[in-house]
């Protein structure tokens, strides 16, 4: 009985597995090819296109930090030689500047601000954010904090030699 039970295995559920297990494996391996560079595609032509799109109702954010240089001019020239950003009327265009070093202790100020601004944008109908940054990384980071959870925001770099350089959103949720 048990010779015959271990033959009938052999004999036939041993080669029907090895398919079923080839069958299977042509799935799995679809799939995590699918989840490995299908999700990275996805994201880098999301990235590619919100890039490229100004928004509906678009608004630009110039923060000045760095005493004693004047960043809006910079930007109105790239604005003027970039069709979509030229689009964007002046009453939303919000400028923040200040005229001295940033300390520890201006942060609550500036936050406060800031936030201001952000309140100042969503009662303008804004959708949509190109943001232009000079100055210290912190402030940079707070920025970011206040408007990440309200505007698509855009961002964009001095590059030297070359104006400025749209970096994407800052973040990137498809």
């Amino acid at each position: 009985m048990w010779q015959a039970f271990s033959d009938f295995v052999l004999t036939w559920l041993d080669p029907v597995s090895v398919v079923l297990g080839l069958i299977v494996t042509l799935p799995v391996f679809w799939t995590w090819h699918e989840v490995v560079f299908g999700e990275r595609r996805r994201r880098q032509r999301w990235f590619r296109q919100i890039q490229k799109q100004p928004g509906q109702r678009p608004a630009l954010l110039i923060v000045d930090l760095l005493p004693g240089r004047e960043v809006r001019a910079a930007v109105e020239v790239f604005r003027q030689t970039d069709q979509h950003l030229r689009q964007i009327p002046d009453d939303r265009i919000f400028t923040l500047t200040r005229g001295q070093i940033l300390r520890p202790e201006d942060m609550p100020d500036l936050h406060e601000v800031i936030r201001q601004l952000a309140g100042k944008m969503l009662a303008s109908g804004a959708d949509r954010v190109h943001y232009f940054h000079a100055g210290p990384l912190v402030a940079a980071a707070l920025v970011g904090a206040e408007l990440a959870n309200t505007f698509r925001v855009i961002l964009y770099q001095h590059q030297p030699g070359e104006g400025y350089r749209n970096f994407g959103p800052l973040k990137a949720q498809p």
